[in-house]
């Protein structure tokens, strides 16, 4: 006889790990700092990369007057400017990745904490099932209901 809360317990269990759980479970791989530590090297690089890019196309931009004026233009004050510039946003950049992914972060481990409370109710199951005890109450003679759908 099929036990119908085991098979729906397994389904929402593989429907997570096909799903919303493949990033969640590769996020469980590292510890919080780490992750946001990683993540914020890549958000690092990727404005760096980008910053230079709007810089060379200003520069391409303004070819025509910076070559005109190179001896009037005070190269060192620019070359202030533009580090005064690519670190006060590079600040605000960072800040704001820190506080996306460490939402994000907090968010999957709520998620792999509803995943490991059905993998516990299959447990459950399982060992109800191979004591040759009834599978259909769980502990206590009440049923648990799922995190991840409030059923």
């Amino acid at each position: 006889m099929l036990n119908e809360e085991k098979i729906r317990l397994m389904t929402k269990a593989a429907s997570f790990e096909a799903g919303e759980g493949k990033k969640a479970l590769s996020m469980n791989k590292f510890f919080q700092g780490d992750y946001i530590s990683i993540q914020l090297i890549w958000a690092w690089l990727s404005y760096t990369v980008a910053f230079c890019l709007c810089v060379a196309l200003w520069v391409f931009y303004k070819m025509e007057y910076l070559m005109t004026n190179i001896n009037k233009l005070d190269l060192a004050a620019m070359g202030k400017g533009l580090a005064l510039l690519y670190l006060g946003l590079l600040g605000v950049f960072l800040v704001i990745n820190y506080v996306v992914y460490h939402k994000r972060y907090q968010e999957n481990r709520r998620k792999l904490a509803a995943y490991h409370h059905i993998l516990k109710q299959l447990s459950h199951i399982y060992q109800m099932e191979s004591r040759g005890g009834s599978s259909e109450s769980t502990a206590g003679g009440e049923k648990h209901h799922d995190d991840l759908t409030g059923v």
